[in-house]
């Protein structure tokens, strides 16, 4: 089984939508006149490296309330290569920084690390940033396909407009898709609620196959086609008045997908107007599928 840290346990929380709020120690010393101010951003080099209330192995490591709370035993505050910090200032061999991606750890993740374990970007000359063996978490399942999956994300990366932020710590073998010969992976584009899965094979990265978004259906076509269906369904479909703001709902996915909601007035065979909710689902090509449903 695959062992997630904390600052891992907490993305997948958020991505479900629970809030791990933890608290701040209060004794955390701020950059002052010893110190000197930075402002630099930077990547992690290692996992588990403590966060303390001050710039030396003699300061305090911060506690984790939440993860205490949460296990029942004491847990401390930790940076990994899974995130991105910011240094406010440094001391000595010591940063005072916050985690600023994910960004829902930066109230709580913050504190003095050794200097030692901060790194700067890899940047190509296009600007986007190359992710090394240093940003993955790797075990024994994947650890042999390293080369593959940092390869494989490095180009999702560049050519899929919807990963600009790419999760390299979610890197992993698939255990429903692929073969022993020609394994699946999968790494995760995006955050909380609009997060979403990119799968590569072995063979696709060999071939150097494209990883371009998936193309998505104009909205005002997907409307018209929505309308026109529920005038096709209508006893009288003269009479069909659909909404088009009020009700209208518009909701694209990873996948190339496109969902269309809304409600519209429409005579029935009894020559009464009645309100009816519309769900019409949509690739690029057109209409998939679509369902009518009286309001209540």
């Amino acid at each position: 089984m695959q062992k997630f840290e904390w600052s891992v346990i907490v993305t997948l929380l958020v991505m479900f939508g629970l809030s791990p709020a933890i608290t701040l120690a209060e004794d955390t010393q701020l950059c002052g006149d010893t110190s000197t101010k930075t402002g630099k951003a930077y990547k992690v080099n290692g996992s588990k490296i403590n966060v303390r209330t001050g710039p030396g192995t003699n300061f305090s490591k911060i506690v984790n309330q939440k993860a205490t709370s949460a296990f029942k035993t004491t847990h401390y505050i930790t940076i990994d290569n899974s995130v991105t910090i910011y240094e406010e200032c440094s001391q000595g061999k010591w940063s005072n920084i916050r985690v600023t991606d994910p960004e829902w750890l930066s109230d709580s993740h913050q504190g003095w690390v050794a200097s030692k374990f901060l790194r700067g970007k890899k940047i190509d000359v296009s600007g986007k940033e190359v992710f090394t063996e240093a940003d993955f978490l790797f075990d024994k399942n994947t650890k042999r396909y390293k080369d593959i999956i940092i390869s494989g994300v490095n180009k999702i990366h560049r050519e899929n407009s919807k990963c600009k932020d790419i999760r390299t710590s979610s890197a992993y073998i698939s255990s429903s898709k692929g073969s022993k010969s020609d394994p699946v992976f999968f790494v995760t584009c995006g955050q909380g609620r609009n997060s979403f899965n990119v799968f590569f094979s072995k063979s696709d990265v060999i071939a150097n196959k494209k990883f371009r978004a998936k193309k998505h259906i104009s909205k005002s076509r997907a409307i018209n086609i929505c309308e026109k269906y529920a005038k096709s369904k209508a006893n009288h479909p003269s009479s069909v008045n659909f909404s088009r703001i009020l009700d209208l709902s518009s909701n694209e996915t990873a996948n190339g997908r496109t969902r269309i909601t809304s409600t519209f007035l429409a005579k029935n065979s009894f020559n009464l107007e009645v309100k009816q909710h519309i769900s019409c689902l949509f690739n690029s090509k057109g209409l998939i599928e679509a369902n009518i449903s009286e309001t209540q």
